[in-house]
């Protein structure tokens, strides 16, 4: 999906688990969709997000897991085919066919069922046989590469119809479902077809979900086999409840897929979603006809969507309701261990006695740790993106290439965004515009970037408290770009890779590259010790890392408790100021007390960095590094004020001392 306001979103491959016996007597199946997705600068110049494609070796992992946690459709609509939006009606070259044909192939040794999704509503004559001819003939040649279900896409494109349409269809609406349906029966009612319509959320119904022409008409008009994809009350959705979907099955006469954009990051590119599948009860299972996520961009930082998503899923695979786990199995395995992880929790009880987010989370960060230790073994080489030039093949003489029986089995993770402050490690950098958002309280959080080349304000007095206070409060709870560390001068700050090559003296281990690592590594001789010896990274440190990088509307419980004790700490600073006349010791005592234990958070942070940085698969770390060193550097500086506060106190009797002396 791709928003204007709030934020864009785009499409991608997509991962399916189905199951039997759902509502309105049709086949149940859980999707899980994991989008690659990537926008070219030719092709969508208005969205602006770019991104480095998944390979052909991350699809076929993907597949394995996919495969290993029970999950088994694959959407395929990547941004970076030029030929599945934009230059829809061009078919695919030799070489792009042997590429699909080779994941198709994939996708089947795996068991997992490949969707091939097609997007012409940017500029195709509904009215018009050619165009359907055209869009009938490249599905053709896709069915020859072996995939056998479909998608049509119509979101985020223009309402308004051309003359020609206009004269045949009377409504935008009628169009869509008239050539929809056409195709469907045309590639023989595939038992897999999804249709994406415009109006694919709550808000983008006028005037609302139950009055909405154009959702009244595809409920009416549109064939009971095909499949509607809905991403809930926003593009965003916070929450998504049973009633909001009872609501639109009503209209739609059929139950929804969720398209769920609950950890895409394509609209923040300083953003990363670490955090679990929440605010959707389990009791929607039987009420959906599958369930979608789109992803954070990069393809090594899914892990814990998708795993948590699946548990989700598998917690209530049967369809039981909230009310008869409540009576016949209130001390039940699974509601004991809720009971436990929300235990002494701030946050409010789950309502949901088969799935807890917290419970989730933590199998999915327990499973992840063993990740890291082991180098990545699959082929991080680039997928070639297709264009608009190729030459055509003729798919009816052309045989399906055979496969390696063998598949790669290796572990991968996800990639997040880069900071437009910092470029990538290992990516060419790329100019990544922000959108615009609506002011809500219910919209994903905003990270704002602050611009570090204007000149400040004279200080006036006491100017610590006046403006170094709120400078760092502000960039504690939204800057997210690179900040100097204890060790470093606040103007000459360098960039990660600057600090990684100079800065010797760091605390800091510097991160090495793969070909570092092979050409200058000591190995100890039988009488000597190594010269350094990285500590492990932790299930608390991922715990750590997951709650800092949590979900579009909240951060994680430990990110919050720092974000309340430097705001406490900050407007409490007077009680240990030098300009305080009257001592209050018990205060004294109290903000030296908090401000140890904030410290202690602080050095967590900087641990996860380090442990972090000397993980074995260097995949991961290239990934991560952005987003930990900018929270490192952050949390330094922060870390650094606060000291600076509490020593107004140290100072001052310092001086004392020496007067008296």
């Amino acid at each position: 999906m791709r928003v204007q306001q709030p934020p864009s979103f785009t499409q991608g491959p997509h991962v399916f688990s189905f199951r039997k016996a759902g509502q309105y007597g049709q086949e149940m199946y859980l999707i899980i969709i994991v989008a690659d997705w990537v926008e070219t600068e030719c092709m969508f110049t208005d969205a602006g997000f770019y991104g480095r494609p998944w390979t052909m070796e991350q699809r076929k992992e993907l597949f394995r897991r996919q495969q290993k946690w029970g999950l088994n459709t694959y959407l395929y609509a990547p941004k970076d085919d030029y030929k599945h939006r934009m230059f829809w009606r061009e078919l695919y070259s030799v070489e792009e066919a042997e590429q699909l044909m080779t994941l198709i192939s994939a996708a089947k040794e795996h068991g997992i069922e490949f969707i091939y999704a097609i997007s012409p509503g940017l500029d195709i004559t509904f009215s018009n046989q050619k165009e359907v001819s055209a869009l009938k003939r490249k599905l053709d040649q896709v069915s020859h590469f072996g995939c056998k279900s479909f998608a049509l896409l119509f979101d985020d494109i223009d309402h308004n119809m051309c003359p020609a349409d206009k004269e045949v269809f009377s409504s935008f609406a009628h169009a869509q479902v008239s050539i929809t349906n056409e195709i469907y029966q045309y590639l023989g009612e595939p038992e897999i077809f999804l249709f994406c319509p415009t109006e694919y959320c709550g808000t983008f119904c006028y005037p609302s979900v139950s009055q909405s022409p154009y959702l009244h008409t595809v409920g009416e008009k549109l064939l009971p086999g095909i499949d509607v994809l809905w991403t809930g009350p926003k593009v965003v959705s916070k929450d998504i409840t049973v009633e909001s979907i009872e609501e639109v099955s009503k209209i739609l006469k059929r139950a929804p897929v969720i398209w769920d954009n609950i950890h895409a990051n394509d609209y923040d590119q300083k953003r990363l979603f670490l955090g679990p599948y929440k605010g959707r009860s389990t009791e929607l299972i039987p009420r959906l006809k599958g369930v979608l996520t789109n992803p954070n961009c990069e393809f090594e930082s899914n892990f814990v969507a998708i795993h948590t998503l699946a548990t989700w899923y598998k917690s209530n695979m049967n369809g039981v309701r909230k009310d008869v786990v409540m009576t016949d199995g209130e001390d039940s395995t699974v509601s004991i261990q809720i009971k436990l992880e929300n235990e002494g929790s701030d946050e409010e009880l789950e309502t949901d006695m088969l799935y807890s987010p917290q419970l989730a989370l933590k199998m999915a960060l327990t499973e992840w740790l063993g990740e890291f230790g082991v180098p990545h073994q699959y082929n991080s080489r680039q997928v070639p993106q297709s264009g608009a030039k190729g030459t055509a093949i003729d798919v009816s003489s052309m045989a399906a290439p055979s496969l390696c029986s063998s598949t790669t089995v290796t572990t991968v993770f996800q990639q997040p965004i880069m900071s437009p402050a910092m470029p990538p490690l290992c990516l060419d950098p790329l100019s990544h515009p922000m959108v615009e958002k609506k002011d809500s309280d219910e919209e994903p959080m905003e990270m704002v970037v602050e611009k570090q080349d204007e000149p400040e304000a004279e200080p006036e007095a006491d100017p610590e408290e006046k403006h170094v206070g709120p400078i760092l409060a502000d960039k504690m709870a939204e800057d997210l770009k690179p900040m100097d560390t204890d060790k470093e001068s606040l103007t000459d700050s360098k960039s990660p890779e600057e600090s990684l090559q100079e800065d010797s003296g760091s605390d800091i281990a510097p991160m090495q590259t793969d070909d570092q690592l092979k050409q200058d590594v000591f190995v100890p001789g039988p009488n000597e010790k190594p010269l350094f010896t990285a500590e492990p990274l932790t299930l608390e440190d991922l715990s750590l890392l997951a709650e800092l990088f949590y979900l579009p509307y909240e951060h994680g419980p430990k990110a919050m408790q720092m974000l309340k004790e430097f705001n406490w700490l900050r407007a409490n600073s007077s009680v240990v100021s030098v300009n305080c006349k009257r001592k209050e010791t018990e205060k004294v005592a109290e903000w030296q007390s908090r401000a140890e234990k904030f410290e202690e958070m602080c050095c967590s942070v900087i641990q996860m960095f380090t442990r972090l940085s000397n993980s074995a698969n260097r995949t991961i770390l290239y990934d991560l590094y952005p987003y930990i060193w900018d929270i490192k550097s952050i949390i330094s500086m922060v870390k650094s004020f606060v000291q600076w506060l509490g020593m107004y106190e140290e100072n001052h009797e310092v001086l004392e001392s020496k007067l008296t002396d």
